[in-house]
């Protein structure tokens, strides 16, 4: 009896090993099971056996234990595609567009994701074409999950008042994939021990494109990317393009899963499989982490309309009125437009404040954005004692209404994809001052238009002190470098180049 008991506890520990993935792990604990207790669970041994002689059939070298068979399992199901025919593409003409991103949450992702489909919505409307091809098919936006209760729909109401067509997947729960429709055997027992990440696209998604029928897709973000990618080579989409809008997550360790290395590595194997960056920083740091030739990685600059300077009403007059008087000493404003998180480093910009305060009594800051750090940020300004120069503006839509207001913009982020608020800031006439986080060099004019400073890890706080001296200085007194920069940013920066250039990188025909 004894006996029994261990072997089932066993048993329910390989199982669980199992689930978590570690299949080699789960295999060498059911090997000590008695016999009795070996007969009563023969056919989990049997599945947990099958799945580990596959994959060191196919990984050619037995598995170490502690190895995560899930992610060995996802690498070859996508390697499985290394030599898959590609169905013809539409000539003439874009066909089925998809786009794919987690949420439509207030990031800079998301905003551009949406930026992107609305324009091209417009351009299906009017019947006009892009980069020489007709927009003739409406395209199609599809979002894991809009919940708004965790503000994952932030720009939803842009995007449906543009008309563009949105699927939330979450609500997908009628039409899932079977995988026993797999044909190959090999196939369809990896199919049955993937991650579960992974496999929750292939199952809600699978039967989606498969009606669908996309001649391209584009999936933003390391996340969506590990739901989709495997989902649309099992649903035969012929152009599979792969967004990344941030730092690699090996940089940035409290977004980092073990599956995104193995992913992108198996994936740049397939053909009709390339890579998509809004900055040449980015492209570069994931081709160097994946080992990856750069050519495989294609830069498309984000689109940003200059913003609208005026108040809409959700911004209350009263706010800025009631901040204007009590700090009517002030001559110079400085700002920031954030999310209070620990990437954008909201304490450093608070220092900040206080050292400048010091060489410049007369000025005062704004800080536009809201975020889990926000209430530790103003208790960190109040025990400094300037929390009386600095207003808290909390999250707005009205970032130019914000941004006209300050003498120069100073962003201390850790990480960054491309800073849209170091271009907003320009378009309206304001220097920036930026740490090199991500492809915020990629968007000044050294010198003329603001300054990048030395680190974006341990921010030198005289150093931005001193740009930002400079910075409101130039703008106040020298003239002649308005048009320099207002010429830049509508080359790199402006909605129209932003289209054109993601439909000639979708369209490309490579080898």
């Amino acid at each position: 009896m004894v006996a029994d008991n261990i072997d089932d506890a066993r048993y329910e520990y390989a199982r669980r090993l199992y689930n978590r993935g570690l299949g080699k792990d789960a295999q060498l604990i059911l090997c000590g099971i008695g016999d009795d207790a070996l007969t009563r669970h023969k056919n989990y041994l049997f599945k947990i056996n099958k799945i580990c002689d596959l994959l060191e059939g196919l990984e050619q070298v037995p598995i170490p234990v502690g190895t995560n068979t899930r992610i060995l399992a996802m690498k070859h199901a996508i390697l499985s595609f290394r030599d898959r025919p590609v169905r013809p593409r539409p000539v003439g003409r874009l066909g089925r567009l998809s786009l794919c991103t987690g949420c439509l949450g207030g990031g800079g992702a998301e905003r551009q994701i949406s930026r992107l489909a609305i324009a091209l919505t417009r351009h299906y409307q009017d019947q006009q074409a892009i980069a020489g091809l007709t927009v003739d098919e409406p395209v199609e936006l599809i979002i894991r999950s809009l919940a708004p209760e965790l503000k994952q729909d932030f720009f939803l109401k842009e995007v449906l008042d543009a008309k563009v067509d949105v699927v939330e997947i979450a609500k997908n729960t009628d039409n899932v994939f079977d995988d026993m429709s797999v044909e190959c055997p090999t196939l369809r027992l990896l199919l049955s021990h993937l991650p579960p990440h992974c496999y929750y696209g292939v199952k809600h998604l699978v039967p989606h494109f498969t009606q669908r029928q996309p001649d391209y897709l584009s999936v933003w973000q390391d996340g969506a990317c590990l739901m989709v990618g495997l989902a649309a080579l099992l649903a035969g989409v012929p152009r599979i393009q792969l967004g990344l809008r941030g730092l690699p997550p090996v940089e940035r360790q409290h977004l980092f899963k073990p599956e995104y290395e193995p992913l992108y590595q198996s994936l740049a194997q397939v053909p009709g499989v390339d890579f998509m960056s809004n900055n040449q920083c980015v492209a570069e740091r994931y081709a160097h982490w994946l080992q990856l030739d750069a050519h495989q990685f294609q830069v498309v600059y984000n689109g940003v309309p200059p913003p609208a300077i005026e108040a809409s009403l959700a911004v209350s007059p009263k706010i800025w009125r009631q901040f204007d008087e009590r700090t009517q000493d002030a001559q110079t404003t400085l700002g920031g437009v954030f999310r209070f998180v620990c990437d954008k480093s909201p304490f450093v910009w608070i220092d900040f404040a206080a050292q400048y305060l010091q060489r410049h009594p007369a000025s005062r800051f704004i800080l536009v954005g809201d975020g889990e750090l926000r209430a530790q940020a103003q208790q960190r300004a109040e025990t400094l004692g300037i929390l009386e120069r600095i207003l808290f503006v909390g999250v707005s839509r009205d970032v130019g209404y914000w941004l006209q207001k300050m003498d120069a913009l100073m962003l201390f982020s850790r990480y960054e994809g491309l800073p849209n608020v170091l271009i907003e800031a320009q378009m309206v006439g304001v220097p920036v001052i930026s740490t090199p986080a991500g492809g915020a060099a990629e968007c000044v004019i050294e010198g003329v238009s603001g300054h990048i400073l030395d680190d974006a890890q341990a921010v030198n706080l005289k150093q931005a002190c001193r740009y930002a001296e400079s910075m409101v200085t130039s703008w106040r007194h020298k003239t002649g470098f308005c048009e320099q920069t207002h010429a830049f940013l509508q080359a790199r920066f402006s909605v129209d180049n932003m289209v054109c250039a993601f439909v000639k990188t979708m369209t490309l025909t490579r080898p």
